[in-house]
């Protein structure tokens, strides 16, 4: 992101860049927030499929990647942001379906394990993408003019497939569905009712046809099933709003660390002395391939502690103790991070890296990302499980998840454009690290949030 928001305006200052960085980030999960609820209300009550709702979310999404690849101002790239962020409630769906295909406690358990090693999988594989297919400096681009088009060109053929995916494969999991599957049985409608099929089966027909007329069965009495709208004092419980309130904040330090964390990779090495504890700017100085390596040794991380350690941590202690755990990691992960500018004045001259300076170098950087991602390891899986659990009711499991995906994304509106705005000025005034500081002061306040969570779907 760095270097395509520098692409535009070239002679933009780090901290000016910086700082647009932070705004890029938040228009797309701002507009989320506004039409977040709107997805879920329609996925509930309207539409009463999760299904319609995810495949329009990926179709929408597919475009506006297409159109941010081939932004050429900064305006442009904020609209299919905001365009993206309208129209899109796959992670809410995605999360839905999940509890809803495993309903049993001790199966739904390992099915939400699964998403966040999915997740950390895609973190492998996209930062090479975005590393590799983009073009800068000296590079020749691979379409003149738009020297980031391929690699989101490569993420929006990507999602149409699995949008194609979905609409072939996927069944719908709405609960007590009185409906039959919108488009993938419609199709298969319209093939069995082809004359060809028609004629093949017509030797089949006593076994599909009633033996008795329907004039001769007796009437059924219409009786409303429906279930009873629950009321807003049912749905949002004091401990689903404190599930939430967490979620809200947990989301907002997850999310701006790993942007700051691309931001302190991608800047320049600052020529000005540091003065210890504090006073120290700059960056690690690494190119966009190697950014997108660094990145996905993170997806690499998360995969590994994902498959090795979460699963034994998780029947060892429970969902919410590895949860609280976990939170404690973060804090110390974000006070040593911005540090690592500190890595390049090791080297005698900029031109030359010695065996050692490049194993301290690439150590603490993977030290870093370790740390963090062994958080996340036992962060991410467990809050998507206790949004889950503390769902009062079946037929608002899409509204609590559309809700939990709000909070995300509002937290990731708030707090980034903020921790890269006091980045920026720490930038100016020699203190690059004071934004990773202000967000481990997040990270604090998500561990006295976490104390007030219940699990399960509890009225208190």
């Amino acid at each position: 992101m760095f270097f395509q928001v520098r692409h535009f305006s070239p002679n933009s200052p780090a901290a000016t860049i910086t700082a647009q960085c932070g705004l890029l980030v938040g228009a797309k999960t701002a507009a989320h927030v506004c039409t977040g609820l709107v997805w879920g209300r329609l996925a509930d009550r309207i539409l009463k499929s999760r299904k319609i709702v995810l495949i329009f979310g990926l179709l929408a999404s597919s475009l506006a990647t297409l159109g941010y690849g081939f932004s050429v101002t900064f305006p442009q790239a904020i609209a299919w942001q905001i365009l993206d962020g309208a129209l899109n409630a796959t992670v809410a769906m995605i999360r839905c379906m999940t509890a809803e295909l495993q309903p049993e406690k001790k199966y739904r358990v390992k099915a939400f394990t699964l998403l966040p090693l999915f997740a950390n999988i895609g973190s492998i594989i996209g930062p090479l993408i975005g590393g590799f297919l983009s073009s800068s400096g000296s590079q020749r681009s691979l379409i003149p003019g738009y020297p980031y088009a391929m690699p989101n060109i490569c993420v929006a053929v990507i999602e149409a497939l699995v949008a194609v995916a979905a609409i072939i494969y996927l069944s719908e999991t709405f609960p007590q569905d009185e409906r039959e599957e919108p488009v993938a049985s419609a199709i298969s409608a319209a093939i069995e009712s082809t004359p060809l099929i028609r004629a093949e089966d017509e030797q089949d027909v006593n076994e599909r046809t009633a033996l008795l007329p329907p004039s001769a069965l007796p009437e059924a009495q219409d009786v409303d099933n429906r279930p009873k709208a629950l009321t807003a004092k049912e749905i949002w419980t004091p401990n689903v709003l404190r599930t939430m309130f967490a979620q809200f904040i947990i989301s907002g330090h997850l999310g701006t660390f790993i942007t700051l964390w691309a931001m302190l990779l991608s800047l320049p090495v600052s020529s000005t002395p540091a003065r210890l504890p504090f006073h120290f700017s700059g960056g690690v100085g690494l190119q966009p391939h190697t950014v997108g390596i660094m990145m996905s040794a993170f997806g690499v991380a998360g995969v590994t502690l994902q498959v090795l350690v979460y699963p034994s941590l998780q029947e060892r202690w429970g969902t919410i103790r590895v949860w609280r755990k976990a939170l404690y990691l973060f804090p110390v992960a974000y006070c040593i991070a911005p540090y690592c500018a500190l890595i390049p004045m090791l080297r005698k001259s900029p031109d030359q890296e010695t065996i050692l300076y490049s194993f301290i170098k690439w150590g603490t950087l993977l030290g870093v990302l370790l740390l963090v991602a062994a958080g996340r390891t036992g962060v991410v899986p467990a809050t998507s499980l206790l949004i889950n659990d503390c769902t009062p009711h079946p037929s608002v499991r899409g509204t609590i998840h559309t809700t939990g995906v709000i909070c995300s994304n509002l937290s990731k509106s708030v707090f980034p454009p903020i921790a890269l705005a006091v980045m920026s000025f720490g930038l100016e005034a020699g203190i690059v690290g004071i934004g990773f500081w202000f967000v481990a002061i997040l990270a604090l306040c998500s561990i006295g949030a976490s104390i007030q969570v219940r699990e399960g779907p509890t009225s208190t």
